[in-house]
């Protein structure tokens, strides 16, 4: 009875694991029951746990089950020996098991944020012209880009040495998610330390949340210029943007609407690297400092990134993003062109109403 029992358990545990990666819940259905229904207070459970916190719990999370499969792999190969006979049973066992933990750890991750990746596109809930996309008005914007970076790098360098206003990014932050859908207050705090730091910098990754507590994580070599818009990026994906060119989006948004001449210069910066690129520019084109931080990205690069890391890490990650019904993968970081384009922004520096 007991061992009937215990086989069960755990072959229902793997059904719900197989069922929450392959059921396609409806947009409509995202939108209205879990995006502005059950998921914010969740959002706000989870915030009220872990900002409490110096360190990421989403570490803690994933420790766990990675605990749980090597402890299930050394009791079988320490009981291998004296169970000799049925060592094809204890094998399927112990596969069953770590199938078992994947599961749980499938379900936590769908319930608790991979849903996100259903919801409709941003284009859906605000004005959006896909006439207004042209080749055109990509020069155009690239050229503005190139200005306003000019400008604002002297006021932004003055303040390099300051800590980021995470209270004014806040503010700057929260009216952009809410006039793209969210019709709830996420919360957002500064990103959490994480142990996974050294392979964030190896493989080029500037942050990412984590699905299981919702902690933000950024890496350690982010420079001063960069951080406004990652931080943004990341709050956008902890307020159930999942779609990258989203969260880039609402990260420049963002920053651009910002009273803090940091975030505005890192809004028009990100962006810039965003847009197709001319195959040579002229020296006179930027100001020395903007030369400077580009110098200071490429030092950075190349101290720290690992390219066959960093090419498989990405590699994995085109699957990921296609597998969660994103076609173009991690090109998908590349369309927030598309959207800055063809989402007018209006006299607050918000997406116009639909």
């Amino acid at each position: 009875m007991g061992a009937s029992f215990s086989l069960a358990l755990r072959l229902a545990v793997i059904g719900l694991g197989v069922l929450a990666l392959v059921w396609q819940p409806a947009a409509p259905w995202i939108e209205r029951a879990y995006v502005n229904g059950a998921y914010p207070g969740w959002e706000h459970a989870a915030n009220a746990v872990t900002s409490r916190l110096p360190w990421s719990l989403g570490d803690l999370a994933f420790g766990v089950g990675i605990v749980a499969i090597v402890w299930r792999i050394v009791a079988y190969a320490r009981n291998r020996g004296r169970r000799r006979r049925s060592r094809s049973g204890s094998f399927a066992m112990l596969l069953l098991d770590v199938a078992a933990i994947a599961s749980l750890y499938a379900v936590w991750f769908e319930v608790a944020w991979g849903w996100n990746y259903a919801r409709a596109p941003i284009e859906t809930r605000v004005a959006f012209d896909a006439e207004r996309v042209t080749p055109a008005a990509t020069v155009q914007l690239r050229t503005r880009a190139i200005s306003e970076m000019n400008a604002l790098a002297p006021a932004a360098h003055a303040r390099s040495a300051e800590p980021l206003d995470i209270d004014a990014l806040r503010a700057a932050w929260l009216p952009a998610v809410r006039r793209a859908g969210d019709d709830w207050m996420p919360e957002a705090g500064p990103a959490k330390p994480t142990i996974v730091n050294p392979f964030m910098e190896a493989t080029g990754t500037s942050g990412f949340i984590n699905p299981l507590t919702l902690n933000t994580q950024l890496a350690g070599d982010v420079l001063w210029f960069e951080r406004p818009f990652d931080q943004s990026h990341e709050w956008s994906h902890v307020a159930a943007y999942a779609r990258e060119d989203e969260a880039n989006y609402l990260a420049i948004v963002t920053c651009l609407r910002s009273p803090d001449p940091v975030a505005r210069y890192s809004g028009w910066f990100e962006l810039f690297l965003y847009l197709p690129q001319k195959r040579h520019y002229a020296h006179r084109e930027f100001v020395p400092l903007v030369w400077q931080d580009f110098t200071a990205m490429r030092l950075r690069d190349s101290r720290h990134i690992n390219m066959l890391l960093a090419h498989w890490t990405w590699r994995t990650y085109n699957v990921y993003l296609k597998s969660n019904r994103i076609a173009s993968g991690v090109e998908n970081y590349n369309e927030v062109t598309r959207l800055i384009l063809g989402a007018p922004l209006d006299a607050q520096g918000l997406p116009e109403a639909k």
